[in-house]
């Protein structure tokens, strides 16, 4: 089920939709927004805000009311805007949930960034991400291949967005704020190790 959740910041009501299972995390968007306007000033119509992952956007639809918008990963999110943040929600938490449980300090990779990875890789039943570079430029610095049956032939190998693994690979956009040196390994779409930058298996047993 799907609930709007408001607040009034400054002269305006702002709103934010989603699951209603993510109403903390509207509620935290809102308390940022708030905060962003109490210290940078009115936020215009059109102003953009990188939150983890995504950038959200202000909408103005009247002089009193503000709709929040995420990009249309479904579609085209260099073009196309959604008032309904339940994708958007849904990643940023589970990053969290993989950073809280490893102890890592986030780097964020934006849903435009580019990673390198092969069309043998997205559909491996088991595989790996591997981060060998810091974020710069639009490219994320991640590699996605198979874990097992031996590497990729250089020739097959290609940049995706990282938003196009809603629809390829979900499962791996959670590992994707682990920094620089870190290596994860998901059976499925469940993380079955994460490697930090000593090679210690960070990733707690059970999870």
């Amino acid at each position: 089920m799907q609930i709007i959740r408001t607040r009034t910041i400054g002269s305006r009501v702002f709103s934010v939709k989603c699951d209603k299972a993510l109403e903390a995390q509207g509620e935290f968007l809102l308390d940022l927004f708030a905060d962003t306007e109490s210290k940078a000033g009115f936020l215009q119509d059109g102003m953009k805000i990188q939150v983890g992952w995504s950038i959200l956007f202000v909408h103005q639809q009247d002089e009193s009311n503000v709709t929040i918008l995420a990009p249309d990963y479904a579609s085209n999110p260099f073009e196309r805007t959604t008032d309904d943040l339940t994708e958007t929600l849904t990643v940023q938490l589970e990053q969290n949930y993989v950073l809280k449980l490893t102890g890592a300090e986030g780097e964020a990779t934006l849903f435009q960034d580019t990673l390198i990875s092969s069309e043998q890789g997205l559909d491996a039943e088991r595989v790996y991400l591997e981060r060998t570079e810091n974020r710069s430029d639009g490219v994320s610095g991640w590699y996605l291949g198979p874990a097992e049956g031996g590497q990729v032939d250089a020739g097959e190998l290609r940049r995706y967005y990282v938003f196009q693994l809603l629809s390829r690979r979900p499962g791996a956009l959670k590992t994707l704020a682990l920094p620089k040196g870190y290596v994860a390994v998901l059976n499925g779409e469940d993380v079955e190790a994460v490697l930090d930058a000593e090679d210690r298996n960070v990733w707690p047993s059970g999870k």
